[in-house]
């Protein structure tokens, strides 16, 4: 009987001996894996690393969630002001003709009137000391500018403009210390991320809008269908007229672009990052304008046949498809067909990384590029000139004024060509010529007669009259006593006839 309880006893310490040491193997990774253990361990591995992947990816997002965008609106609205401009221009289709009693005998007629046309915009400060950002074509060819803020108005003075970039710079003296913007990191930003728009759209003052970065490095047409210098930020967060100039800002109140404009579709507008207003805004203050280096040529970017052509591991560099006569390029003896692969120690991947390079340089600037010319690499050194304006700094010639028009100053009428849209207006038909009354003088003569806005004149004294020089040549020689017949369509077609003295 002991025996047998020995060996029984004796069994079952070796069978415990053996559970223990598996267990104790197993815990060390001392026991050979199955091969069953060996195919999933890294199937196993994977699955561990993207749920911490995607465990990261969510903390990220908590991080950027956020509940209320109230706090960043009341942060910001205090530093953006409404600038309000008033331009003084000349209307070429429209003419108006003052009435007798402004007529001196002996003087020489009054010159054609100018008109006064308001405009707004937005802005935003961006020191304490009144130093503010706004987009040039809010302030372009404005005779007067005022910033309002905080129910307060101030007159404010043109420091700088840039059309290139569409920024100019203003300044007001308040006397105190002002609310103002940190400029943050538009390169730093990412598609998706949150930003607001704040500004007066509409003249709807102190507006804000939300949304993300829809694209970066977008190029759109500026005048005349040339691409200027911003890369700009694309954005769903609704832009309008009335929003240009206004601070494009990230959920930490830093200003990350500059709203500027909409495309013709919903949710699409563009704002010039603000690493552009960085890179001017030291010339625009101390010069009033931007001076840019310029090579003189024309490029492309390079396709990837083209690279393969090359033996290039990639489409990148700039290819030259022309060069500018007398050009620093030329000088230089850069060729059409090089490649440039960059400049000083700056790689090309494209044509906008060596634009912005040379762009950012000061004229009179030396450089070496690195080009690609027939499979050989070589090193042209150029001294970069002042860049010409993309759009020339100058006035537009003021259109010539039908002959003799200003005979017809003792009219007392506003006037327009006979547009087809007016022509329809009037109910004409389509063939009939004539000018059209946009306007008549209380004082006028004509409307003695029972003249109104809306007729069309079409006959002086039997003379068929089809626009605005026909009827200053049939006034020109009128002189005061004279009888006028007066021949004109009343709108539907109904002829009307009157005589009048020339006052």
């Amino acid at each position: 009987m002991n025996t047998k309880k020995q060996i029984l006893f004796t069994v079952l310490m070796v069978v415990g001996a053996l559970v223990f040491g598996m267990i104790i193997a197993g815990g060390l990774n001392l026991t050979e894996p199955t091969r069953a253990e060996e195919t999933s361990r890294p199937a196993l591995a994977a699955e561990k690393d993207s749920r911490d992947e995607q465990a990261r990816r969510v903390e990220r997002h908590a991080r950027t969630a956020i509940d209320s965008f109230a706090d960043l609106a009341e942060a910001v609205l205090p530093a953006v002001v409404t600038v309000e401009v008033v331009r003084i221009e000349e209307a070429p289709e429209v003419r108006r003709f003052q009435d007798f009693f402004r007529r001196i005998p002996g003087q020489p007629d009054p010159e054609q009137e100018e008109q006064r046309f308001p405009g707004a915009g937005s802005g935003f400060l961006i020191s304490s000391d009144g130093w503010i950002v706004t987009n040039n074509h809010v302030v372009e060819r404005a005779e007067t500018i005022r910033v309002g803020m905080d129910g307060r108005e101030y007159p404010a003075e043109l420091k700088g403009r840039d059309r290139e970039t569409d920024l100019a710079l203003l300044k007001i003296d308040a006397g105190d210390e002002l609310p103002h913007l940190p400029l943050g990191d538009s390169d730093a930003l990412r598609v998706g991320d949150w930003v607001m728009a704040v500004g007066n759209p509409l003249s709807f003052e102190a507006s804000v809008t939300v949304g993300v970065v829809s694209a970066k490095g977008r190029s759109i047409p500026i005048e005349n269908n040339r691409a200027d210098f911003a890369n700009y930020i694309q954005t769903d967060a609704a832009i309008n007229l009335g929003n240009s100039g206004g601070p494009l800002v990230n959920t930490a109140g830093e200003v990350v672009g500059i709203a500027t404009g909409k495309a013709f579709a919903e949710n699409i507008g563009f704002a010039v990052p603000v690493d552009v207003l960085e890179g001017v805004l030291p010339q625009l203050r101390d010069e009033g304008r931007v001076r840019r280096g310029y090579l003189g040529v024309q490029i492309r970017d390079l396709e990837h046949i083209e690279a393969r052509y090359y033996g290039l591991e990639g489409p990148n560099g700039a290819f030259v498809t022309d060069v500018q006569p007398e050009t620093p390029a030329e000088k230089a003896q850069v060729e059409a067909g090089d490649v440039i692969l960059g400049v000083d120690e700056h790689e090309v991947e494209g044509t906008r990384d060596l634009i912005d390079y040379v762009a950012a340089l000061p004229p009179g600037r030396e450089v070496q590029l690195h080009v690609l010319r027939d499979s050989e690499r070589i090193g042209l050194d150029v001294k970069l000139e002042e860049r010409p304006s993309l759009v020339a700094e100058q006035e537009e010639p003021t259109p010539a004024a039908p002959p003799r028009e200003e005979s017809m100053d003792w009219l007392g009428l506003e006037l327009r060509p006979l547009t087809s849209t007016l022509r329809e207006r009037a109910q004409l038909d389509r063939r009939q010529r004539g000018v059209f009354v946009s306007g008549v003088s209380a004082r006028s003569v004509f409307a003695e007669k029972g003249f109104q806005a809306g007729l069309v004149i079409v006959g002086i004294n039997g003379a068929g009259i089809e626009n605005l020089g026909d009827l200053g040549n049939a006034t020109a020689d009128l002189e005061s006593g004279d009888l006028v017949r007066v021949e004109a369509l009343a709108p539907g077609g109904q002829r009307l006839f009157a005589v009048i003295e020339v006052p």
